[in-house]
């Protein structure tokens, strides 16, 4: 057969040019690896469906609102709204979930901390996904002070019921009461869930959610998820939801805002607050396949340019034009292959660290894998992209002037002849590979800011461990009072603990956000700030600063004025000039609270949005565990867990061991569920950050050094096809560095003209990073200068370096064999 007749010739020519055939493999590989990584991530959120039945027909109900030229995106609901769509929206069949939260488990004699998720009745008709054994909960069982039911994972129901069909109706132990077990669900189930945890896990209980308008519903706390009905379009939907929200709405409104209700596809709203990050790594990682293409496009001509004169020989002896395009494109084809099956293979290495980088964010619909589709794909984009940029070299080979050619040796015609298209090819290359570094700069540039922002304490040698209060035995802050000042005697006992203390959270993570309602009697309008309780100790174990005034001590008690201690930025924030820092009101959660002292600002996670970064210094508040009302006591611990913060001299052995040890003997059925160090929870709160600045210096790094092959290979080229007239000029008197700089102006003219274009289109295409980046703008000068000068730089020593043997040549020996 011809065509196995071509492939085997393009074989044995590809085996005649090892170094050719070499380049363009690896380029091939590196970006489909690359590609074949990011695609998969992209395949698993965007085009794969969700596990649910029907998931077209699923939404997740939003609310967008505008403000002075601003939009916000929110799938988070509160209580009002989600009363409204359940009792009018019958468009839809809808229903809610909490955020999931750790709570302690107590069955089968054996004490476990687990994921809860909170979910209202018909949660699991909505993803029509109906429970393995048993119900799940009903209209009337989700109402408040409703039984205590709860419906358990596969997983659960395996290793501490040991698979027992007769697990319904049995009672377990759960956030300190009973609760009967309706159902348990299929193996494989993957919920929706949303979470405050920094360390979540996996969802092995679900019980009712209960939500009111006034209770746990006040906040933002929800998401709504719904399944229209038969014959119901989301156009449909999206008008009944503006409908019955518009009530709720109304009471809400001020001058400028606007309210729109949607119901947004489901497996948009899922991914909606990963999207924009996902769609500009996939945008990247496809900039870096088109510097691959380019680059081989331009290998390939330098290629047909060394092939000329074989190709006229044959064409004077005879042969067709068709058939040497033919075996040409054979050749392609045979490269796209075998770089293509290459790049699957390193992609699949590159996924497990994109996913090790980034843990837990991309798996929101179950595990991602490199499948078969995603590999056919890949297959095809690489021999689509050989083919497409192989075609112009081939066809260029192909229609060769035979007397020119022949006459000239060959190789000097066709290069002339190529010469500009192989210069526009790198032109293509810098210039879209300054997009990437320059991007890569910016995101390293925020990195960079946030890691290097004084944490506003010490972090070494303090451990870090949680546990849940979402317990009906801690419902009195009396009682979480008691259990934190006996389990920190016990711990201070330690040997190697110098101090230890109890926090609602700890710096570096995302904060409860309240209402600021009051200060010194006066209304506040813009109110959020963050409110931590803490035992009195915390200041000096995390050794923050004291600024003004007093830390509270275990004399502020619950029948003395309660205080508080607030930080710099409350301070700034809340207090108008000359009003005093020590001794100003604060009204939270219906209390005056006294400020008695100020501390220096730590570093948390954002929980407030707006114009704050990803990690700052937030307006807050410490207040004393003792003075808390039992009621926020109670309901702050649905969705925050309390940290134990103890420091060291230097690494205990055994710590934490001996930590679970004091709080069991504190409280046997009250475990420990994480331990992490106070730097590893630092380092989690820029996990995305530095995600984000590896990822793209990765893709720069790779889009720099083809830029460098392609600027290398086109002066190569030059200084082989231009020996002998370099040899003339030689003989003539010219110097050796007359030469080398001859040879390499153009690559270098070439390069400036790349970067200063690359650099506009970069002052464009970096606004979409606007949301990423913190403390440098898109347009940064620094960060702009610095990718010129690094480009410039690199492109001048690719010129340099080639252009460089030109000052070892001996004329007479150049002419002698010309």
């Amino acid at each position: 057969m011809p065509i196995y007749r071509d492939l085997r010739y393009a074989a044995r020519q590809l085996r005649k040019s090892p170094a050719f055939t070499l380049a363009v493999l690896v380029t091939l590989a590196l970006c489909v690896g690359a590609n074949t990584a990011v695609f998969s991530v992209v395949d698993t959120l965007f085009f794969r469906p969700p596990p649910y039945s029907k998931p077209e027909k699923l939404a997740v109900i939003t609310t967008v609102r505008r403000f002075r030229g601003a939009v916000d995106v929110d799938t988070s609901q509160d209580g009002a709204q989600w009363e409204a769509v359940r009792d009018h929206a019958n468009l839809l069949d809808a229903a809610v979930f909490g955020a999931a939260a750790g709570v302690n488990l107590v069955a089968q004699n054996r004490v476990e901390y687990i994921g809860n998720e909170r979910v209202s009745a018909n949660f699991f008709r909505v993803l029509g996904v109906p429970p393995l054994l048993g119900r799940e909960f009903t209209g009337q069982e989700d109402v408040p002070n409703g039984p205590r039911l709860a419906v358990v994972s596969y997983r659960l129901w395996r290793t501490v019921f040991h698979s027992d069909p007769r697990i319904l109706g049995e009672t377990i132990q759960l956030r300190g009461e009973p609760h009967t077990i309706v159902g348990v669900m299929p193996e494989g189930f993957l919920p929706p869930a949303d979470t405050f945890d920094s360390d979540p896990l996996p969802i092995d209980v679900w019980t009712p959610l209960r939500p009111t308008a006034t209770g746990e519903g006040a906040g933002n706390n929800f998401e709504v998820i719904a399944r229209l009905k038969p014959g119901v379009t989301f156009q449909q939907a999206d008008a009944q939801l503006q409908s019955v929200l518009r009530p709720v709405f109304e009471q809400r409104m001020r001058p400028g805002l606007e309210f729109a209700e949607r119901a947004m596809p489901f497996q948009s709203g899922a991914t909606y607050e990963i999207a924009r990050g996902v769609r500009l790594m996939w945008g990247a990682v496809v900039i870096v396949l088109m510097i691959g293409c380019v680059n081989i496009a331009g290998l390939l001509l330098a290629r047909s340019a060394a092939r000329s004169r074989e190709l006229a020989t044959r064409f004077a002896l005879g042969a067709t034009r068709r058939a040497a395009l033919r075996e040409l494109l054979c050749e392609s084809l045979l490269l796209a292959v075998l770089g293509g099956a290459l790049g699957i293979l390193l992609g699949s290495f590159g996924l497990k660290a994109l996913l090790l980088l980034n843990p837990g964010v991309f798996e929101i619909f179950g595990p991602v894998a490199l499948n078969g589709r995603v590999a056919a794909i890949m297959l095809l984009v690489s021999a689509a992209a050989s083919l497409v940029f192989g075609l112009v070299p081939a066809l260029q080979a192909t229609s060769l002037d035979l007397r020119s050619s022949l006459s000239e040796g060959g190789r000097a015609s066709t290069w002339r002849r190529g010469v500009w298209t192989r210069r526009g090819l790198v032109f293509v290359e810098v210039t879209l590979g300054v997009v990437l570094v320059a991007a890569a700069g910016l995101l390293i540039r925020t990195f960079a800011t946030l890691a290097g922002a004084d944490p506003g304490f010490d972090p070494k040698n303090v451990m870090i461990a949680s546990a849940s209060l979402q317990d009906a035995r801690y419902s009195a802050s009396a009682r979480g009072d008691r259990l934190f000042r006996d389990s920190l005697a016990r711990i201070r006992q330690i040997p190697g603990v110098v101090s230890a203390a109890v926090a609602l959270t700890p710096p570096y993570a995302r904060p409860l956000n309240e209402c600021a309602s009051q200060v010194n009697g006066r209304p506040v309008n813009n109110c959020l700030v963050n409110f931590i309780y803490a035992t009195p100790q915390m200041f000096d174990t995390l050794r923050m600063k004291l600024l003004r005034g007093r830390y509270y001590t275990e004399s502020d008690r619950a029948s003395t004025l309660p205080v508080a201690v607030a930080n710099e930025a409350f301070v700034r924030r809340f207090l108008n000039h000359g009003e005093p820092m020590i001794g100003s009101t604060v009204k939270v959660e219906g209390l005056e609270w006294r400020i008695v002292g100020v501390t220096g600002n730590v570093q948390q996670k954002n929980g407030m949005g707006g114009d704050w970064g990803p990690v700052d210094a937030f307006p807050q508040l410490y207040v004393p565990v003792s003075q808390l009302p039992d009621g926020f006591f109670a309901g702050v611990h649905l969705w925050f867990s309390p940290v134990w913060m103890v420091r060291t001299h230097g690494a205990v052995p055994g710590l934490i061991e001996k930590m679970r040890a004091a709080l069991a003997e504190t409280d046997p059925q009250l475990p420990f569920a994480s331990f992490h160090s106070m730097q590893t929870i630092a380092g989690r709160a820029l996990q995305a950050e530095r995600y984000r600045a590896v990822l793209f210096s990765t893709f720069a790094g790779l889009a720099l050094l083809l830029a460098a092959v392609g600027v290398y290979g086109l002066i190569a080229q030059s200084v082989a096809q231009r020996t002998r007239e370099m040899g003339i000029r030689l003989a003539l008197g010219a110097t050796p560095s007359d030469l080398v700089r001859t040879a390499a102006a153009p690559g270098i003219l070439l390069s400036l003209s790349g970067v200063g274009a690359g650099l506009m289109l970069a002052a464009i295409l970096t606004r979409l990073l606007k949301t990423l980046i913190w403390g440098v703008q898109p347009g940064d000068p620094v960060t702009f200068v610095a990718v010129g000068f690094l480009l410039l730089a690199v492109a001048s020593l690719s010129s340099v370096l080639p252009a460089a043997r030109l000052a070892r040549i001996d004329p007479a020996l150049t002419l002698r064999d010309e």
